[in-house]
C-alpha cells in the first residue's frame, strides 16, 4: 500500500498574521530574567512538608514545590504569549507581570520569615 503525500505551495494560502520573533521584544528579556531569577531563589528554599487536611482528605503540602510549579506556569505563558498577535500579546504580558509581582512578593514574605 502506497501513501502518496503532497505538497501544497500556494502562496495565497499563507497566514496574513506572521508569529512574533521571539526574543525581538526587550521587555520579554526582563521578564524572562524574572522568572530566571525566582527559579534559582525558589531552588535555595528549603521549607518542611505538611500535612493538611482538604476536602477530598489528607494532602502533602511542601511551598517549594508549589512556588516552583507557579514559577513553572508562569513560564508557559511567556512562551505562548510570544506566539501571540501584538493586542493579545500585551495582555499576556500584563497577566504574566502581575503574577510575576505576587510570586516575587510571596517569595520575599517566606526569605523574611525564615531568617527570623
Amino acid at each position: 500500500m502506497a501513501t502518496d503525500f503532497g505538497i501544497h505551495s500556494q502562496p495565497d494560502s499563507a497566514s496574513i498574521h506572521p508569529f512574533h520573533q521571539a526574543g525581538n521584544n526587550e521587555r520579554e528579556g526582563v521578564i524572562e530574567a524574572r522568572i530566571q531569577q525566582l527559579g534559582d531563589q525558589i531552588q535555595n528554599l528549603h521549607s518542611d512538608s505538611r500535612l493538611v487536611w482538604l476536602s477530598t482528605g489528607p494532602h502533602i503540602y511542601n511551598a517549594d514545590f508549589d512556588l516552583s510549579v507557579k514559577v513553572e506556569a508562569v513560564r508557559w505563558m511567556l512562551r505562548i504569549a510570544k506566539h501571540m498577535h501584538n493586542s493579545a500579546r500585551e495582555v499576556m504580558l500584563l497577566r504574566i507581570q502581575n503574577s510575576l509581582y505576587k510570586l516575587e512578593k510571596t517569595l520575599e514574605t517566606a526569605e523574611w520569615s525564615s531568617a527570623t
